[in-house]
C-alpha cells in the first residue's frame, strides 16, 4: 500500500489548495529548517463488517499489540428507538479485532486483523417490553432489544478492562452469583412522542492477554436507575501479575435527561441531571494465573456520592417512570435529591483513585450553575463518611464548571516537586453553552486536594449549599483568556474578563516535568455566529523547572473562517518497557507530541439545525510542543464543505513509546447512503535534511 507523505514541521505553510484550506505562517525566526520531521500515512482502510460502524476506540497494549473496540450491528431487523438521535435504528453490540505488527505484518490490510468478535452479545436479547413506539404503555408494548452505548476501554500492561452501558439488563441484584428476576425500569419521553425506553444498566468485560480473548460480559448495576458516562482505569504489577481496576459511572433515577441543546452537543449525553443523580463505583484485584484467566471478581455496585439522602417522590411532575408491567413506579420509591453529579471521570495512581465530575449546587433554585468535585481515596476503601462522599469543590463557587478532566502520574515520575495532576475544566458565569474559559489546578507532590496549586480551601468538602458558595479558594489559572493576544499576566484574568470570547474541548498530556493543556478558541461568538470568526486549538504548556507556562499556540491556523475545529485529540508516548535494549520502538521519547482534530461547517448560530463535520488533520511536535508543522488531512474524507460525499469524525489514536510510528482510528460516514464505517490507519515520522530540502520519502537502498 503506497503511503501518502504529508509535512509534519516546516520553516512556513504551503496552501492547502487540495483541501481548499489555508493556514497562517507559523513564526520562525531562521529562513530554512535544515531538518524536517515528516509523516508517511497510508490509505485507511475499513474494519467493521456492515454499514452501522459507532463510536471506534483503539489500544495498544505493552507488547505493541493493536485492539480496536467499536459498535456494530448483527441483526438488522432487531429495532430500537435512539433517544440521543431521536430515530429508530438498528440495536448494537460491541466488537473487537486485534493485530501484532510485525516484520511480516502492516496491520494497513483488513486481512492481518483477527475477525471481529462480539463481545457485549446483547444486541439480539432484551429484558423488557416497553411501549416504545409510543401509544398505551400496557397495551403497546413490545420487547426492547439490548442496545448498547458506545465502548470504553483502558489498558495497562497486558490488561484491557472494557465497559459500556446497555439496555439489557436481566440480573435484578448483580452483586450475588444467582440470576435473580429484573428490577429494570423505563423512563417515558412525552417530547419524544410518548416513547417509553428502558434504562440502562453497566456492563464490563475484560482481558489479561493483550485483548486476545476476553471475559464474558458481566452486568455491574441492576437498571432501577439509568446508568451513563461509564469510565475506568487501572494498574498493572508485571512482577505480582496483579491487576487492580476501578469504574465509574453516574445514574439518574429519572432517567436519561434531554438537555436544553443550548451547548455543543447533541443533547441527552448526560451532561444534564435530575436532583439525585449519583456517581457509582466498582473496583476489582486481579491475580491472573494463566494466559487466558479473564473472568474478575467485582465488587458491588456502590454509591460514591451523597445526592440521594434517603428522599423518594417526583415533585411537581407526571410521573414518568414505568416498570416492566407498563404500570407507574410509585412515587414514593422513586429517589431524589437536591443534586446531581454527571461526566464523571477516574483515574488510578499506584492504589489511589481520582474521581471528578461536575455537580448541580443544590441551591433550590438559587443557582442554577454547577460545582466541580473532586476526590481522592484508596481503591478498595471508597469513602463512607460525609465529607469523604461529598467530595472538594475545587472550582470557583460562584461560577458555573463543567466538563471536568485531569491527566496524572506517580511521584516516581513527576521527580520532587514535580506535577503528579494536571486538573483542567470549563468555567463561567454563563450555562447553557454560554461563554467560558478553561481554567486549571496543579496537583503538586501529590494528588490530595491540598496539594492543589492554586491552592483551594481547606474546607472544600461540604455537601451544603452555603457552605460551599462561601469557599474562599485561590482562583484556578485561566488558560484561555485573550489567547490571541495573552501575556503571562491574563493567567490571573477572572473569567468574566471578557465575554465575547469562549474556549472548549479541552484536553491534556502530562509526561515527566511537562504539563500540555489543548483548547479550541474563538475569539468574538458575534463573529463566530457570522462566520467572520472561527474555533481553531490552541495549546500551552506548564514546564516545573521553568516555573511557568508558555504563550498560547495556535495549533491548527485555520483562515477559512467557515471551519471550526471539532473533537481535538492531544496524545503522546506511553512509558517504554523492558524489551527497549533490544527494540528502540519501546523506547520512550517525551519529546514527541501528536494533535490530531476533526472539522465541522461554521454553523455555530443557535437558530442553525447542526453542523456538517468534514475532515480530520494531524499534526506532530518533536520538540516537546515549542513548534508544531503544518496540520495535514489524515483521512480522505473531506466532508460537503469542499463537495465529497463523505465525512470522519471522532477519531482516536495512539502511538508507539519512541513516538515514530502512530496508529487511529475514526467514524467515517458516507452522506448519499447513510452507511457508517469504522476507518482504521497507520503513520510514521522520518527526517530528512538539506537546505530547501522537501519532505520527499528517502529512497530506498
Amino acid at each position: 500500500m503506497t503511503p501518502r507523505l504529508t509535512i509534519a514541521r516546516v520553516s512556513s505553510l504551503l496552501v492547502a489548495a487540495s483541501l481548499g484550506l489555508t493556514f497562517a505562517a507559523c513564526s520562525d525566526p531562521e529562513p530554512e529548517i535544515v531538518e524536517r520531521i515528516c509523516v508517511a500515512v497510508t490509505e485507511p482502510i475499513t474494519l467493521n463488517a456492515g454499514v452501522f460502524g459507532h463510536k471506534p476506540k483503539i489500544q495498544r497494549t505493552s507488547n505493541g499489540n493493536l485492539i480496536v473496540i467499536y459498535g456494530d450491528v448483527p441483526d438488522a431487523s432487531k429495532i430500537v428507538f435512539d433517544v440521543k438521535g431521536d430515530v429508530e435504528r438498528p440495536a448494537r453490540d460491541i466488537f473487537v479485532r486485534t493485530c501484532m505488527p510485525s516484520e511480516g505484518t502492516s496491520c494497513n490490510l483488513a486481512t492481518d486483523w483477527s475477525e471481529p468478535v462480539n463481545l457485549s452479545q446483547a444486541a439480539e436479547l432484551s429484558s423488557m417490553d416497553v411501549a416504545w413506539q409510543g401509544g398505551d404503555p400496557v397495551d403497546n408494548r413490545m420487547p426492547f432489544w439490548g442496545d448498547a452505548d458506545k465502548p470504553n476501554v483502558k489498558t495497562a500492561g497486558t490488561a484491557l478492562v472494557l465497559t459500556w452501558t446497555s439496555k439489557y439488563c436481566p440480573d435484578g441484584d448483580p452483586s450475588t452469583a444467582e440470576v435473580d428476576a429484573p428490577v429494570q425500569r423505563a423512563v417515558r419521553y412525552l417530547e419524544r412522542g410518548n416513547r417509553v425506553v428502558p434504562f440502562s444498566c453497566t456492563w464490563v468485560a475484560q482481558s489479561v492477554n493483550n485483548g486476545v480473548t476476553w471475559s464474558a460480559p458481566q452486568q455491574l448495576s441492576d437498571g432501577q436507575r439509568d446508568a451513563k458516562q461509564d469510565a475506568s482505569r487501572g494498574t498493572f504489577n508485571s512482577e505480582t501479575k496483579q491487576v487492580q481496576w476501578a469504574i465509574s459511572w453516574q445514574e439518574d433515577p429519572l432517567g436519561l435527561q434531554l438537555g436544553e441543546g443550548d451547548g455543543p452537543g447533541d443533547g441527552a449525553s448526560g451532561a444534564s441531571v435530575s436532583g439525585g443523580t449519583d456517581v457509582w463505583y466498582a473496583q476489582t484485584t486481579h491475580n491472573i494465573t494463566g494466559p487466558n484467566d479473564n473472568a474478575f471478581a467485582w465488587s458491588a455496585a456502590y454509591r460514591l456520592t451523597d445526592n440521594f439522602q434517603g428522599k423518594f417522590g417526583i415533585a411537581g411532575q407526571v410521573n414518568p417512570i414505568f416498570d416492566a408491567d407498563g404500570v407507574n413506579v410509585p412515587e414514593d420509591m422513586v429517589e431524589k435529591g437536591q443534586a446531581g453529579a454527571s461526566r464523571p471521570n477516574i483515574g488510578k495512581v499506584g492504589k489511589t483513585v481520582i474521581v471528578a465530575y461536575e455537580e448541580t449546587k443544590g441551591s433550590e433554585g438559587l443557582d442554577e450553575g454547577k460545582f466541580i468535585r473532586y476526590h481522592t481515596f484508596d481503591y478498595n476503601a471508597p469513602p463512607s463518611d460525609p465529607e469523604g462522599q461529598a467530595g472538594c469543590v475545587i472550582s470557583d463557587p460562584a461560577r458555573n464548571a463543567r466538563r471536568v478532566r485531569f491527566v496524572h502520574q506517580s511521584a516516581a515520575d513527576a521527580g520532587p516537586g514535580g506535577i503528579q495532576l494536571g486538573i483542567f475544566w470549563k468555567e463561567g458565569v454563563a450555562d447553557h453553552g454560554g461563554p467560558s474559559d478553561i481554567v486549571v489546578r496543579r496537583g503538586i507532590d501529590g494528588l490530595a486536594a491540598a496539594n492543589m496549586v492554586p491552592a483551594v480551601d481547606p474546607g472544600c468538602a461540604t455537601s451544603v449549599y452555603e457552605e460551599a458558595i462561601a469557599l474562599t479558594s485561590e482562583r484556578a489559572e485561566n488558560l484561555s483568556s485573550m489567547s490571541t493576544t495573552a501575556t503571562l499576566d491574563n493567567l490571573n484574568d477572572d473569567t468574566e474578563a471578557n465575554d465575547e470570547e469562549n474556549a472548549l474541548a479541552h484536553r491534556g498530556v502530562l509526561r515527566g516535568r511537562d504539563l500540555w493543556v489543548g483548547y479550541t478558541y474563538s475569539e468574538d461568538l458575534v463573529a463566530l455566529w457570522a462566520q467572520l470568526n472561527n474555533y481553531d486549538f490552541f495549546i500551552r504548556r506548564y514546564n516545573v523547572d521553568d516555573g511557568a507556562w508558555t504563550l498560547p499556540l495556535n495549533v491548527s491556523n485555520i483562515e477559512d473562517t467557515g471551519i471550526n475545529v471539532r473533537e481535538p485529540r492531544l496524545f503522546a508516548t506511553p512509558k517504554g518497557t523492558d524489551a527497549c535494549a533490544n527494540d528502540p520502538a519501546f523506547c520512550q521519547n517525551t519529546d514527541v507530541v501528536y494533535v490530531a482534530y476533526g472539522t465541522q461547517v461554521n454553523e455555530s448560530s443557535p437558530f442553525d439545525e447542526g453542523p456538517d463535520d468534514l475532515g480530520i488533520y494531524i499534526t506532530v511536535s518533536d520538540d516537546r510542543g515549542e513548534t508544531f508543522g503544518e496540520p495535514q488531512r489524515l483521512s480522505t474524507a473531506m466532508g460537503i464543505y469542499f463537495a465529497d460525499d463523505e465525512n470522519a469524525y471522532e477519531s482516536q489514536l495512539v502511538t508507539r513509546p519512541d513516538g515514530q510510528r502512530f496508529y487511529g482510528v475514526w467514524a467515517n460516514n458516507h452522506l448519499d447512503t447513510g452507511d457508517n464505517h469504522v476507518e482504521y490507519i497507520s503513520g510514521d515520522l522520518f527526517t530528512v535534511e538539506g537546505e530547501g530540502v522537501t519532505c520527499e520519502m528517502p529512497a530506498s537502498e
